[in-house]
């Protein structure tokens, strides 16, 4: 039975070991042609640092094969899928360097041989052809069933330095226990990148992309911005990016299981889940003022406690209103300040949430004059980004009759565009005449009329 308790001597030693690593001095050591052996670092605060591209493969769905294959099966798909992968890396220039159950991590690094955005992308290519043209054929009719896998690979500056304990004192025959630290961003995000496609799909980063010396291969990438964990990726996909063979054969590839959302479609999925949520209740509360009426026809003794009822539903559906009213202002006010959303959105999108929270206002009393002060500031924004300055320009307009604050850069902007200003200059003598602003905004409102009046003569 082990104690309940750590030994003097073993916390002595660690405490010993500590000191040693924080006290000593970090030695750096650029990473040149060639990587460093794991047998060659040694066991001291020296650190190897430089440029690289980070490669790293990962099967989809591993986790269910147990269930669907006895371990004999299973070992056959993983020494097949694994022996593909370090063919491909090992014979396009990279080295692996890590293996996390059914993932693979490699790094390709500059040389005589070539840039390692090139060396990584040719991997990556090297392992699709290799799964869906020779493995899942294999697979296929031996097992009834294809691999299918993501693949990220990401190029920055990594750090890599060697960790773990060297045996166990007074025991010759303990294992050594090291590893290597891969100290940056470049691991973390290749490993994103994979987990964000499958079916054999390559993601890279952006500094991958450009770097890369095939022009004509740049064509075959994609730029996408994907949504995946809660997390915007950024850079450039490629699907069944072949290598060349000699024979001309079918390839094989697994089914997409994955499905990989743009950041505007993500956008709009998570809309069209709320629009959801709002008819589903609407839908809930006509059900119930249904039942409570035909208790009502069925029960006149009890007309008081239906009427009650009746009062508690509507103020649900008042409820409701105001919600929806809040979601459509939500809405609009999103697309304040952020220019690539509003584009990718589109005109339409923005005009049909606009009719949406005008149609909204008047459920829940107010009029259209009222609904538009409120979302000016995001619909100037919005319709600037659109570039439809007449459109801007109106709600600059109600802007500046309500809202408590008027930036003096985009009145210049949108006024320089229309090149009239009639209305807005009315707005603002009526406004600074209410008495209604603070001292800062005021003074910014005096800013805006003065330019205007002096400075604009359109």
């Amino acid at each position: 039975m082990s104690e309940d308790k750590i030994k003097k001597s073993e916390l002595d030693l660690l405490s010993i070991a500590i000191n040693r690593i924080i006290s000593s001095e970090v030695l750096e050591n650029d990473v040149l042609d060639v990587l460093p052996l794991t047998d060659d670092l040694s066991d001291s605060n020296k650190i190897y640092y430089g440029k690289a591209s980070i490669l790293f493969v990962d099967m989809r769905e591993s986790t269910k094969l147990p269930d669907k294959f006895d371990k004999i099966q299973l070992v056959k798909i993983y020494r097949s899928y694994i022996r593909s992968v370090v063919q491909a890396i090992r014979y396009s220039g990279g080295v692996v360097r890590d293996f996390m159950g059914d993932g693979v991590l490699a790094v390709f690094i500059d040389n005589e041989d070539g840039g390692s955005e090139d060396k990584a992308v040719r991997a990556a290519r090297y392992i699709t052809t290799v799964i869906d043209k020779f493995l899942n054929p294999v697979l296929e009719q031996k097992i009834k069933h294809r691999i299918s896998c993501g693949i990220g690979i990401h190029t920055g500056e990594i750090s890599i330095s060697k960790v773990g304990m060297k045996g166990k004192e007074q025991c010759d025959d303990e294992e050594n226990e090291f590893g290597v630290a891969w100290i940056g961003n470049s691991t973390n995000l290749a490993c994103k990148f994979s987990g964000a496609v499958n079916c054999g799909t390559i993601f890279i980063s952006t500094s991958t992309y450009s770097a890369l010396s095939d022009i004509d291969g740049k064509q075959k990438w994609e730029k996408v911005n994907v949504f995946k964990g809660g997390n915007v990726l950024d850079g450039y996909i490629a699907k069944q990016y072949y290598l060349q063979i000699d024979d001309n054969l079918e390839p094989y590839p697994a089914e997409n299981s994955l499905e990989t959302l743009s950041l505007a479609d993500e956008l709009k999925k998570e809309y069209n889940k709320h629009l959801a949520n709002i008819e589903i209740r609407a839908e809930e509360l006509g059900k119930k003022e249904q039942i409570l009426q035909a208790k009502e026809n069925q029960l006149n003794c009890k007309s008081a406690e239906i009427n009650q009822k009746s009062k508690e539903n509507i103020s649900m559906e008042q409820a409701i209103n105001k919600r929806e009213y809040k979601f459509y202002c939500d809405v609009l006010r999103s697309g304040h300040c952020k220019s690539a959303y509003v584009r990718e959105m589109g005109q339409e999108f923005w005009e049909e949430n606009l009719e949406a929270v005008l149609y909204a206002g008047i459920k829940i009393g107010k009029n259209e004059h009222e609904v538009r002060q409120e979302i000016s500031f995001a619909m100037v924004s919005i319709y600037e980004n659109l570039e439809l300055y007449d459109k801007a320009y109106d709600f600059l307009v109600e802007q500046a009759t309500e809202c408590p604050w008027l930036h003096l850069f985009t009145v210049q902007n949108i006024v320089s565009k229309v090149r009239y200003c009639g209305r807005l200059k009315t707005a603002l003598y009526e406004r600074l005449g209410k008495d209604d602003l603070s001292p800062e905004n005021r003074l910014e409102f005096e800013k805006i009329k003065k330019w205007l009046v002096f400075e604009y003569k359109s």
